[in-house]
This record gives structure tokens, C-alpha cells and sequence, in this order.
């Protein structure tokens, strides 16, 4: 059965970043096929993942959660029926509701794919002003994430972190929240 794994994140919170440690140090030897979803952002390395032997999909014609539902499953079908991956990692727009992501993957599993994890990076030094600025969108990140992973804590003052964690806290009480720094994960 393919493994699925939403990684989501607010604009520049460090989704592409995460997703390549996770390729390099946790899914290695894994046959893996990353659904990307640009919506005005940079994408991942495609020459770093074809040399790790990692199969990619960019959906460039919309967001994932507004335009592409109806055929999000088909093309998630048909990826699994052309590369039979042991896992999918998609990474939908930075401005993608992570609710409407993973109703579609739910809508999607046919036995052959499960929903495994719904991840959203969230950068610990502009929680506060992600949340006050972009409400909905960040908030939905957070409240529909099973694990919430924090960037940019290494170095950052503990009562600072503490007030992060509580404010995530507020919306998701259930999320396993990171703060280890990156490099130390």
C-alpha cells in the first residue's frame, strides 16, 4: 500500500527544505513520487530529487484544493498505477487549505494509497504574524495538521518559542508539535 504524506506550510515556512531532509535521511531507499503544486512559489531541486531517483509531478494549473479536487484522484490514481510508489509526498501551494487536501486524498484511497501524515511547517519566528495577517488560510494549516514541525527555532529565545507553541496550541490541541532545531532532528 502507498503511504501518503501531506507536507504543508504557509509561504516560505520551509516545506522544500523539510521534504528534502526527509528524502535524504528518513525515506531513504523508498521509491517516492512528489506531487508539487507551484503556485507562484519555487520549486524543489528536480536535479537533486532525479539523482536521489525521485519521481516528480508538478500540478501548475491551479491549486490543488480550489481547481484540481475532481481530478486530484484520478491523478493520484494514475501516478500510482504508472510508478507504484511506496510513498507520495505532496506539497500543495503555500496558500492551500490543508483541510480541502486531505478530503481529497480521503476521497481518493482505494486500497492500493492511505493518507499517512498531514505535516505543516510553520515558521516559529512569524507564527504570530502569519496568523494575525493570513488567518484563514495559516490557521487551517494548523488545525487540520496531525504534526505541526517549527523552522528557524535554532537560536531563538525560549519564551519566544513557549509563546509560539501556545498560540498553535490554541487551534490544534492534538498536533504534535516539533521544536527541535533542524539541523539537530
Amino acid at each position: 500500500m502507498t503511504k501518503i504524506d501531506i507536507i504543508s506550510g504557509f509561504l516560505g515556512a520551509g516545506k522544500t527544505t523539510f521534504i528534502k531532509k526527509m528524502i535524504e535521511e528518513v525515506f531513504k531507499g523508498e521509491k517516492i513520487v512528489l506531487i508539487e503544486n507551484e503556485f507562484g512559489e519555487v520549486g524543489i531541486d528536480g536535479g537533486f530529487l532525479k539523482d536521489a531517483g525521485i519521481e516528480i509531478t508538478e500540478m501548475n494549473s491551479g491549486c490543488i484544493c480550489c481547481s484540481l479536487v475532481g481530478d486530484f484522484g484520478k491523478n493520484l490514481h494514475e501516478v500510482i498505477e504508472k510508478f507504484h510508489p511506496d510513498r507520495i509526498l505532496i506539497e500543495p501551494s503555500g496558500v492551500g487549505k490543508l483541510s480541502d487536501v486531505t478530503r481529497a486524498v480521503l476521497n481518493a484511497e482505494n486500497g492500493k494509497a492511505k493518507l499517512n501524515a498531514a505535516v505543516t511547517v510553520v515558521d516559529a519566528a512569524k507564527c504570530r504574524m502569519y496568523m494575525k495577517n493570513f488567518g484563514e488560510f495559516f490557521l487551517d494549516q494548523v488545525e487540520h495538521a496531525g504534526t505541526v514541525i517549527l523552522s528557524r527555532t535554532s537560536g531563538m529565545a525560549e519564551d519566544k518559542l513557549e509563546k509560539c507553541v501556545a498560540m498553535l496550541r490554541e487551534h490544534n490541541a492534538k498536533a504534535a508539535i516539533i521544536t527541535t532545531p533542524w539541523e539537530e532532528l
